[in-house]
């Protein structure tokens, strides 16, 4: 688990990182083996910040899936149910905006991203994006938001 007051930083080729987690081995789950249901659907490019971010949320015992890219995030968003969606906005593949235009159903989204949306963005999105969280966030923080969104602990 991360330390109080720490944030969330993508770990460097080398390893090396900012207040990220454990710094432990960790295993990936494959899109195809996800959860059709959960609290959270958690789509993030960046492997460590997505690890990092679904150990916060499960650890506060919300349930979670996760998606590497837009593509694996819409094919989860259209066959599953999700209370919500974490969303980081710039990822190969699809983009965070092109995905939400494309879903059928969009849960509240709440932006997790380091780079702002533009006014032409925010117009497109309108009250899908129901908050906007700027990479790195402290744990704390992370959860204020999801809990805000679902209501009080997992």
């Amino acid at each position: 688990m991360v330390a109080p007051g720490s944030s969330i930083h993508a770990l460097g080729a080398t390893g090396a990182g900012d207040d990220l987690a454990t710094g432990d081995d960790h295993e990936r789950v494959p899109a195809a083996t996800q959860q059709v249901s959960a609290d959270v659907l958690v789509v993030d490019d960046d492997a460590d910040v997505r690890w990092t971010v679904v150990e916060i949320l499960r650890s506060a015992g919300f349930t979670v899936a996760e998606a590497e890219d837009g593509e694996v995030a819409l094919d989860l968003l259209n066959s599953g149910r999700y209370r919500m969606v974490l969303l980081d906005m710039r990822m190969p593949k699809r983009d965070g905006v092109s995905l939400i235009e494309a879903v059928r159903d969009v849960p509240p989204v709440v932006v997790h991203s380091a780079y702002s949306l533009d006014a032409a963005d925010r117009e497109r999105l309108g009250s899908v994006v129901v908050d906007y969280l700027h990479k790195p966030v402290s744990p704390q923080k992370l959860l204020r938001a999801v809990e805000n969104v679902l209501g009080t602990g997992g």
